[in-house]
């Protein structure tokens, strides 16, 4: 992750030679408002497509010399994706090199690969284990493209992420668990978590979830999202929505919404969110043959629809 600190420009070698004219140079002001106007139309907060002409023009600035890499540090360094082990042990070794960057991280992205592409994220544990203590404004992580196997992530790891206090955003998009209750753990983590996502999570557990696997912080969410998720990770948003207080609650629907079928347990959750839901949205896949008289008939009192594909 360092190699661009042995990057210098040629203008510094210019200035450094003894034949031609030295190469005038910006001021570090005007050089540093420049790449925060860029980085200023690059949203972290969500996913980044590749190519994305903010992030390519940061990197290529991160390019230009050792002031410039310096000065992107805030902007690039702001969202860290690790895929594998190496990625993490290099974090580490970063950290330790230039402790400056500790507080820069406030997002991290745990992935198993390939994007589409669900592998084992063995090193989520490393992660939870080596950078404990290690980035204190970290507020954001996000597990996708993942595939967490059974006996892959010590769950003694998992409670290392405990010492990250700042970590209020949990985040899971095409992920395969093992079990529901690998969530219920990870949430339980978190010991100040307010927002959950989940999107085209699936379970290879099939029975329901015991209320006594309940995350002990559940109480604490106020808004979660729940996408396309398997049956006994739904039923464990139903567990925790009756013991919690959420406010804001996101719920995406595929096929018919028959009251007799599967589908049934969207209204379940919506029940279970009822007493506390402030704002309810039902998020709709444009392929689903989902009649008016059904939505009435699902929704009830919620009358905030929007159609949004699947991710």
């Amino acid at each position: 992750m360092d190699r661009a600190e042995s990057i210098t420009t040629a203008a510094s070698t210019s200035e450094g030679s003894s034949h031609g004219p030295a190469i005038s140079r910006l001021p570090v002001e005007v050089c540093e408002r420049i790449i925060d106007y860029l980085a200023a139309g690059w949203d972290t907060g969500h996913v980044v497509a590749k190519g994305e002409p903010h992030l390519t023009t940061l990197t290529s600035c991160a390019l230009v010399c050792q002031d410039w890499y310096y000065l992107t540090w805030y902007h690039l360094r702001q969202r860290i994706h690790l895929r594998d082990r190496t990625d993490v042990l290099s974090l580490s070794k970063t950290l330790r090199a230039k402790p400056r960057l500790r507080e820069v991280i406030q997002q991290v992205v745990i992935s198993g690969g390939s994007p589409g592409e669900r592998q084992p994220i063995r090193h989520l544990g490393t992660f939870a284990a080596m950078l404990a203590g290690k980035a204190p404004r970290l507020s954001r992580i996000t597990i996708e493209d993942a595939e967490w196997t059974i006996g892959s992530v010590r769950m003694d790891d998992i409670g290392f992420l405990g010492v990250f206090s700042s970590i209020d955003v949990l985040c899971l998009y095409n992920v395969t668990l093992s079990s529901a209750a690998q969530l219920s753990h990870l949430v339980s983590a978190l010991q100040r978590l307010r927002y959950l996502w989940c999107s085209n999570v699936d379970c290879l557990q099939k029975q329901h979830v015991s209320p006594a696997s309940l995350p002990l912080n559940c109480a604490s969410l106020k808004y979660l999202d729940v996408r396309w998720v398997a049956p006994a990770v739904e039923d464990l948003f139903v567990q925790i929505s009756r013991a919690s207080r959420v406010r804001d609650l996101a719920l995406g629907v595929d096929g018919e919404l028959d009251p007799s079928s599967a589908a049934s347990r969207g209204q379940t959750l919506l029940d279970a969110s009822s007493t506390s839901a402030e704002v309810v949205r039902l998020d709709i896949d444009p392929s689903s043959p989902v009649r008016d008289d059904a939505i009435d008939a699902t929704v009830g009192r919620f009358s905030w629809l929007s159609l949004a594909p699947r991710r």
